[in-house]
């Protein structure tokens, strides 16, 4: 836990820096050290920030540690921009290994609730909360994660919509910096020949989904069956980041959902981060670096 400690540490107290985030003079506990607590508590502790607060003070890893309410109230004030920032970090240290420039595309829910208890939340009344999972056969109340990882399953890309909004329209809201020739895989539900000619003609990406039966733009066997073998890395990816949720996500609003998911990515993308797909740690600071740097002092 160590490691992972210190780098989450480094890389968000980086994306602070870089995004020029001021911090109160009167603060103890810096925006980086808050933003590491609640990674390590969706890392360690099924998201439970508490159990994260408590064991980092005491471990003397963050002395100053805010109390509860105080901590929830300066997570809460950290924008989403903050976050994303953090995962392109991550993102661009994850491209050195993904030499092919090849990624996949896919989504999962977010359950806030199961269909039966639809009428006990208020929250999420509207019907664009509604969707349906394929995997379990079931409508569900929630959100879905929509994920874009490289072949090494390294989350590249995130964005958390309404459960009824199809995989296709939200993957169009999708800011694709990519290098030009990159590939990105889908399953069916990518079909859209107009985006597919979008990509290519103004970002040079080419989208290639797995083609349905009536599709107009036929393609191999052999291509396929390659394009369906690595489209299903990401499910694994989507079981690992599963791995670290609770049973159920308590969230009290909407935004409290949208930032616990995004934490679990997050997470399991540190992971990723401090043991990379060749085996061989990322270089990272030295524990005494880090505490010269902030941390534990």
């Amino acid at each position: 836990m160590e490691t992972e400690l210190i780098v989450t540490y480094v890389v968000c107290d980086d994306v602070v820096k870089n995004l020029k985030i001021k911090e109160d003079v009167q603060v103890k506990m810096t925006t980086a050290e808050v933003m590491t607590t609640a990674i390590i508590a969706a890392s360690q502790y099924f998201g439970n920030f508490e159990r994260a607060r408590t064991s980092l003070e005491n471990s003397g890893d963050i002395p100053d540690m805010l109390s509860k309410s105080q901590f929830n109230r300066r997570l809460h004030q950290i924008k989403e921009d903050v976050w994303s920032a953090v995962l392109e970090a991550l993102a661009i240290e994850f491209a050195k290994y993904n030499i092919e420039n090849e990624f996949i595309v896919d989504s999962c829910p977010v359950y806030a609730c199961k269909l039966a208890r639809q009428n006990q939340t208020k929250l999420y009344g509207e019907r664009k909360y509604l969707g349906f999972c394929a995997a379990k056969q079931e409508y569900f109340i929630g959100l879905k994660l929509h994920l874009v990882a490289d072949v090494n399953t390294n989350p590249t890309k995130m964005m958390l919509r309404p459960a009824r909004e199809s995989d296709i329209a939200s993957f169009r809201k999708f800011d694709l910096d990519m290098s030009p020739n990159s590939v990105i895989l889908g399953d069916k539900a990518y079909n859209d020949y107009q985006h597919e000619e979008r990509l290519i003609h103004e970002k040079q990406i080419h989208l290639m989904p797995i083609r349905k039966a009536n599709s107009k733009r036929k393609s191999s066997g052999a291509s396929d069956h390659e394009r369906k073998k690595k489209r299903r890395l990401i499910e694994t990816l989507f079981s690992c980041i599963e791995r670290l949720m609770p049973r159920s996500i308590h969230a009290v609003t909407i935004a409290g959902l949208i930032l616990k998911a995004t934490l679990f990515v997050l997470a399991y993308a540190f992971k990723r981060y401090a043991v990379p797909p060749t085996g061989a740690p990322f270089e990272t600071p030295t524990t005494s670096a880090l505490r010269a740097s902030g941390l534990g002092n």
